[in-house]
């Protein structure tokens, strides 16, 4: 062997230098194949649980009916199921980025500072979720010791999700600051925010330093709360931040409560309805069922002034009664829409403006969200809810499209052709078939023949057949499709609702509520001033809070005071539910805003402006509502639901 000939040592030195100089690189698509077996078993287990869930409802609706027998189990079942659907798939969301965000006020930010905010938020992400997680596992050993009255299971799987799932969370936060950012920075921020949660903890640990008093706390976590929101901090990490936050600053109760009143936050069987109607949304949309809608609503409304807007309109209102999300609304709406828009000449800030309006608007249709969560959390009947809720979007939505005709005489649009009479019958009969959903969902719980758990899952069920054996618009690929992107949203969904539990929890063992009627006191001691100030708190924190939360946080602080004024709740109910719909269509933090303007590829400042007219009408229509009761009563009068 010559001098200059390399030996095999020499080699396996230079082979062993390039796998440890490549290491790292290998190390991290390692571990992003880990993460995505991971979340491959973890959408199998929410496929798993709400077909399964799915499925037990349908048994129990069958044999009741048959040969009246109930499963007694099922509520323990949907239960569990909820929190796996709360905690794992709230955790798939944080990994897709489905989590709700306002990103306002960072893309006002320097350039230069944009990055090192959004390493800080996630690092909050971090923080609160492994906190959670490991106070969790005090929770898990206590629900250990006692056993379910039905399946004599251990209490402790209710907890087992919220575990996984934070530590998931903590497993796909690692996976952002090593593929997302650069890493110098990233260290030196988390190195930074690791000495600021140091020194909070340290603080609020030496006995020396005396605890702030109740209010001073209050607003401590309040303004950390805003603070975090505004800055683009997910809301249902914000609000489980802040309830932590509070309770080490106070001592009021140990930590393990935050866990407990997140897992409670799930523990209602009507909240089996979100993820059911939203599994009908998707079916909607995706199985040319708003096709048929757009279609019948064209061929009754298009020929009016603002043709295609006045069809956004109405056809928003239609799906609004199948589907029960906003978010499936403006999307089934406007991506089948869009393009027509836009070949007769509407821009698309007009396009998002009037989505965005009309979903707002649409609020109060049933089967809406908004009202099934306000009825979980306060004593008002769901079903005297769908039947009020109609006639107030009615009038908002003859309102926008009176605006719209406004608009478009003043800017000389021109009409549309008014469909002939065999168009507009074959339109109604292509639509009569979705049309009929609502209409059991409404009427089932009206008169008592089903629960709103068990109409949801007979509007999957009856979506399914239309979509599958009428249309055959998908096959079985699309339908477990389907279910995984249903799991993941219900996911998100239902996790800012278990952290609004624990928030809710927080602000009133901080006595909100008592600060919350002073400040309505001060507004005015009369019915009028405190429907204005309520009016315009939901606006505000609807805005902040995506909406749900801010309805679980202050629906039942506030029904109670409306009471002493002499509101009826059910009126009540349609007011601020009305105006947390606003508050998540308005520009420019309302995250259903920001939806709108993605759906219609427009520009966020220009729809803004759009948007002026068209939030005054919606601000004029819910104080209509709010000041003429009979718009709320008249339907429940009329079939004796009062």
């Amino acid at each position: 062997m010559s001098a200059g000939e390399p030996t095999l040592a020499h080699g396996a030195i230079e082979r062993t230098s390039t796998t440890l100089a490549l290491s790292p690189y290998a190390a991290l698509r390692l571990y992003g194949r880990g993460l995505d077996l991971v979340e491959w078993l973890c959408r199998a287990l929410l496929v798993a649980a709400l077909v399964g869930e799915l499925g037990i409802i349908l048994w129990d609706i069958t044999a009741r009916s048959t040969v009246d027998l109930s499963l007694l189990w099922a509520d323990e079942a949907a239960k569990l199921c909820l929190t796996t659907l709360a905690f794992i798939g709230g955790a798939l969301a944080y990994r897709a980025k489905h989590h709700t965000t306002v990103e306002f006020v960072r893309q006002l930010l320097p350039v230069g500072w944009r990055e090192p905010v959004a390493i800080a938020i996630d690092g909050l992400v971090l923080v609160t979720a492994a906190t959670v997680g490991y106070i969790s596992l005090d929770l898990l050993a206590i629900a250990g010791l006692s056993t379910t009255p039905i399946l004599q299971i251990s209490a402790a799987w209710f907890v087992v999700p919220l575990s996984v799932g934070m530590g998931l969370v903590v497993l796909f936060a690692i996976e952002r600051f090593a593929t997302d950012y650069r890493p110098a920075l990233a260290w030196r921020t988390l190195a930074g925010l690791a000495v600021t949660v140091s020194v909070v903890l340290a603080v609020t640990a030496l006995p020396a330093i005396p605890r702030p008093g109740p209010q001073a706390a209050l607003s401590l976590m309040l303004v950390l709360f805003f603070a975090a929101v505004l800055l683009g901090l997910p809301v249902s990490f914000a609000m489980l931040l802040g309830s932590l936050f509070y309770l080490l600053l106070t001592g009021t109760a140990p930590l393990i409560a935050a866990a407990q009143n997140t897992v409670d936050g799930t523990g209602n069987f009507i909240l089996l309805t979100l993820p059911f109607f939203i599994w009908t949304g998707l079916i909607m949309e995706r199985g040319g069922i708003s096709l048929r809608l757009v279609r019948f609503a064209m061929a009754l409304v298009g020929h009016l002034r603002g043709g295609l807007l006045q069809v956004v309109v109405l056809t928003i209102y239609l799906v609004s009664g199948i589907s029960g999300s906003k978010v499936a609304d403006v999307v089934a709406v406007g991506s089948v829409l869009r393009g027509e828009l836009k070949k007769q000449g509407y821009g698309p800030e007009r396009s998002a403006a009037v989505l965005a309006a009309s979903a707002a608007m649409s609020e109060t249709i049933p089967p809406s969200l908004a009202m099934l969560v306000l009825g979980s959390v306060a004593p008002i009947s769901i079903g005297t809810l769908f039947i009020a809720g109609l006639l107030p979007a009615a009038v908002i939505a003859v309102l926008l499209m009176f605006l719209n005709w406004v608009l478009a005489v003043r800017e000389g649009a021109p009409r549309m052709p008014r469909a002939t009479g065999p168009e507009l019958a074959l339109a109604a009969g292509a639509a009569t078939l979705p049309l009929v959903m609502p209409v059991l969902m409404v009427v089932g719980i009206r008169f008592g023949f089903a629960t709103p758990t068990e109409v949801s899952a007979v509007a999957v069920l009856y979506g399914l057949i239309l979509a599958c054996g009428v249309y055959r618009a998908f096959g079985l690929r699309d339908l477990v499709r389907i279910v995984v992107d249903c799991g993941v949203l219900s996911g998100m969904v239902l996790f800012i609702i278990a952290a609004a539990g624990s928030f809710a929890w927080t602000l009133t063992a901080a006595n909100l509520p008592v600060a919350l009627i002073a400040l309505l006191h001060a507004l005015g001691d009369s019915r009028a001033a405190f429907l204005i100030g309520s009016l315009a708190l939901l606006v505000v924190v609807g805005s902040l809070l995506e909406g749900l939360p801010a309805l679980i946080i202050l629906g039942p602080l506030l029904i109670p005071i409306a009471g002493q004024y002499g509101i009826d709740s059910i009126h009540y109910a349609m007011v601020i539910i009305l105006a947390m719909g606003i508050g998540i269509f308005i520009p420019p933090i309302g995250i259903g805003f920001y939806i709108a303007c993605a759906v219609a590829e427009s520009r966020i400042e220009a729809a803004s402006r759009a948007m002026i007219p068209y939030l005054i009408v919606l601000v004029l229509g819910v104080l209509a509502v709010a000041f003429i009761p009979w718009f709320t009563h008249a339907l429940p009068n009329l079939v004796g639901s009062r």
